[in-house]
């Protein structure tokens, strides 16, 4: 039995080794895919936010002069719980109207980075602090007039990419255990004729080590010649029975599943 122990200890290990780089790839593949799709919303957000700022700088006017920015951008706000803050800025980076009661001054330095990057093009890019998402307002004629920054939180990224991970590792498990007992199964019908082989030499081993301790002890000379031979014979196959018992319990605990 012990063939198929180490047989059946190996194939479990690799079906382990291959179904937890498969949650691995899989959690992984899911994190950029909702990372993009959280992305692309607040690209989108950003987009409508940005119309009516967009229609004032069309005719000239600063950003800074629009009268119902504060509740333009709070209803922005409100669609989504996750949404941390909504920033306008102008042409410089400096921020005029925002969700925030005290906003900081200008725009952080990762989204003036990216807004160069994207070369006046929507974006979108994903900090330790969360995600970030804007567009550029266009002025009169070729100018641009300043930008929309969404500022989005991790915490249900995180969340949601934890919660597939462990819906994966679950499933997993549960493969995990189907395949051990199904390929146990199958070792066990493909190896039995090994098996009974294995075991048969075992016994003939045993019995010929029996019968060597007997002739043993038949053949040595009696040291006093009142001494009792079939006694001499049950202790010394008692002692080869509790040698045998040993040995097989000492197999078990080396060669057994760890």
């Amino acid at each position: 039995m012990a063939l198929f122990w180490r047989i059946w200890a190996a194939v479990t290990i690799v079906n382990f080794a291959v179904l937890a780089i498969f949650v691995g790839l899989a959690t992984l593949q899911f994190d950029q895919i909702h990372s993009g799709l959280v992305g692309e919303r607040l690209v989108v957000l950003a987009d409508h936010t940005a119309a009516p700022f967009e229609a004032a700088a069309k005719i000239g006017l600063p950003l800074s002069s629009v009268r119902n920015a504060a509740a333009l951008l709070e209803r922005a706000r409100q669609s989504d719980s996750s949404i941390t803050a909504i920033h306008v800025f102008d042409a410089e980076g400096r921020i005029v109207h925002s969700t925030d009661t005290l906003p900081p001054a200008s725009i952080p330095r990762k989204a003036v980075v990216a807004r160069v990057e994207a070369s006046g093009t929507p974006w979108y890019s994903e900090t330790a602090e969360g995600f970030l998402g804007s567009i550029d307002i266009a002025g009169r004629g070729e100018s641009l007039a300043g930008g929309i920054l969404v500022a989005y939180s991790s915490g249900g990224n995180v969340t949601r990419v934890r919660a597939m991970a462990a819906e994966l590792a679950l499933a997993a498990m549960g493969v995990l255990v189907t395949a051990a007992a199904f390929s146990g199964l199958l070792l066990r019908l493909g190896l039995a004729r090994q098996i009974e082989a294995f075991e048969t030499i075992d016994v003939t081993i045993a019995g010929f080590e029996q019968d060597s301790w007997r002739s043993a002890a038949a053949g040595s000379p009696s040291r006093d010649a009142g001494h009792d031979t079939d006694e001499l014979r049950r202790l010394l196959d008692a002692a080869d029975s509790s040698y045998r018992t040993a040995g097989h319990a000492i197999a078990a605990l080396k060669d057994g599943p760890r």
